[in-house]
């Protein structure tokens, strides 16, 4: 407080006190081991094809770790180069990390894709073509419904389980909702990146989105959306995933790319609702989602898009039968 300033000042003033928590980094660590360490080596064991053989205090004695890789990492290994590993420790079990450098041959790029993240829509992208109006194919929307079913349901169990005090039910199902959400985060990423030959990849990423909602805004509704929201872990899958294909992208930040209309490039708008969006220079009904995934999408675009048949396209009757 005596070193905040301004608006700055302001928004703490505004803050409601909460208490601290106790919660943080605890335990060490782990270290990336290199070849003076630790190696990797191959096995003769018929149950683990590979071991780690880990160097300790004593002269001459190695430790021995026999791995169960699954057929993904065995490719993984065999294509590429083995940099390093680490030893982790999660939920009570000893996992190996291995870092692989390997090269994937770039896709040439004709068209770029922009991609919108939202809360209740999880992806809209758009598929922008130089010197080519817009159609009713290349928009497309990527649901998570599955997604949020199965993490109601989990909900659910949980608060059950709370009722009827069955702790150690409760122990087993801890981190069942993290694991399944970073399972369909992962599905929307693959889904992505297969849609996505010979294109330039572009997205959206909502900066200082959830610090600007802070807790006295007076926002409640709209920050209980953002605690959910995991927009990070989304865009680091769409780039591994993208990164294994060969395919380029980029982050940039989504500000005002909803609220800025695509055709006349005013801030003259109206967001009728969630999902439509109405600019007043121009008078252009359209999707919110689509409009602000054309922008993203747009500054990427070596040669300007002509914008005739994106005024006339399938989504505005949409829009308006929504109104």
């Amino acid at each position: 407080m005596r070193r905040a300033k301004g608006k700055w000042r302001e928004k703490l003033l505004k803050r409601q006190p909460q208490k601290p928590f106790s919660k943080g980094i605890s335990g060490k660590i782990p270290i990336w081991f290199n070849s003076g360490i630790g190696a990797i080596e191959k096995s003769r064991i018929k149950l683990s094809p590979y071991v780690v053989r880990v160097s300790t205090l004593q002269k001459g004695l190695k430790l021995t770790i026999p791995l169960n890789p699954a057929r993904y990492h065995l490719d993984l290994l065999s294509k590429g180069k083995l940099k390093s590993f680490q030893i982790v420790k999660r939920y009570g079990r000893y996992f190996v990390h291995v870092k692989v450098e390997y090269e994937v041959p770039g896709q040439p790029v004709y068209v770029v894709r922009g991609i919108d993240l939202g809360v209740k829509r999880s992806m809209a992208t758009v598929l922008l073509k130089p010197s080519q109006s817009l159609r009713s194919s290349d928009f497309s929307i990527v649901r998570d419904g599955l997604k949020k079913d199965r993490l109601y349901c989990l909900s659910r169990r949980v608060v059950e389980l709370q009722q009827a005090e069955k702790w150690e039910s409760l122990k087993r199902i801890r981190h069942k909702r993290r694991h399944v959400a970073e399972y369909f985060d992962r599905l929307s990423a693959k889904t992505i990146a297969d849609a996505s030959k010979n294109c330039y990849v572009a997205i959206g990423y909502p900066k200082h989105i959830k610090y600007e909602n802070y807790k006295g805004n007076k926002k409640a509704f709209l920050r209980g959306l953002l605690a959910r929201w995991s927009y990070g872990r989304i865009i680091r899958y769409i780039q591994e995933e993208c990164t294994e294909r060969g395919i380029q992208v980029e982050t940039t930040e989504e500000q005002w790319s909803s609220m800025t209309c695509h055709r006349c490039g005013s801030r003259n708008t109206e967001r009728i609702n969630q999902s439509l969006f109405h600019c007043w220079n121009c008078e252009l009904w359209y999707n919110a989602d689509f409009n602000a995934a054309i922008n993203i999408g747009f500054r990427f675009l070596a040669i300007p898009l002509i914008r005739k048949g994106a005024v006339d396209s399938p989504m505005l009757g949409m829009n308006r039968q929504e109104k």
